[in-house]
């Protein structure tokens, strides 16, 4: 199967599984889930770059859905003032999604000051998971700007973010899904043809 071919039937088959399950409370922990499960796939097959990626990811996606599952985000947003509320959620979201893409667009000279390893390159899946954050940080940074068009400036009507907000971030976790499962697979390809060549 092609790796075009290979990676569009990933993202379809999870962006499918995710929309039909349209929760938070679901979808959410199993993508933070797959993001853990590839990363012990890399330290399990020694892929340091597929690990480095699946670490930088789940650290701050971790991090950003304790904080809100836990409550934290709830206890310093206060409900009476929706403006702020919003402004504090949307502007942790987007802040968490900033740092995200930032780390993944230095993926490398950051992975190369955190460890020795030769193995450190520029992998084809480098150039795909910046975009998705970018286009994250693109629905939080609109979602943001509803928000203060909808409390401050009154314009009520104004909900379309906000309306669709879940369905936009499932596809950001649909195409990340999608690629850390390709990135898995091609793992496992390379480690098949390669150990005949060494035996």
């Amino acid at each position: 199967m092609k790796l075009s071919n290979l990676i569009l039937l990933s993202i379809i088959s999870v962006a499918f599984f995710y929309i039909q399950l349209w929760d938070p409370l679901l979808v959410t922990p199993m993508y933070v889930a797959l993001l853990g499960l590839s990363l012990v796939f890399g330290v399990f097959t020694r892929d340091i770059n597929m690990t480095h990626i699946s670490s930088f990811i789940l650290v701050l996606t971790g991090s950003s859905y304790i904080a809100f599952s836990e409550g934290f985000i709830n206890y310093i947003t206060p409900s009476e003032n929706k403006l702020l509320q919003g402004t504090i959620i949307y502007g942790v979201q987007l802040i968490v999604s900033l740092s995200i893409a930032l780390l993944l667009i230095f993926r490398v000279q950051v992975s190369r000051m955190i460890s020795k390893s030769k193995q450190i390159e520029l992998t084809h899946f480098d150039g795909v998971f910046h975009w998705i954050y970018l286009y994250l940080v693109l629905v939080n940074l609109l979602a943001l700007l509803e928000n203060i068009a909808w409390s401050y400036f009154e314009m009520k009507s104004w909900t379309i973010i906000y309306d669709n907000f879940e369905g936009l971030v499932y596809i950001a976790y649909a195409l990340c899904s999608g690629t850390l499962l390709t990135m898995m697979i091609l793992s496992t390809r390379q480690n098949h043809t390669q150990k005949p060549k060494t035996s």
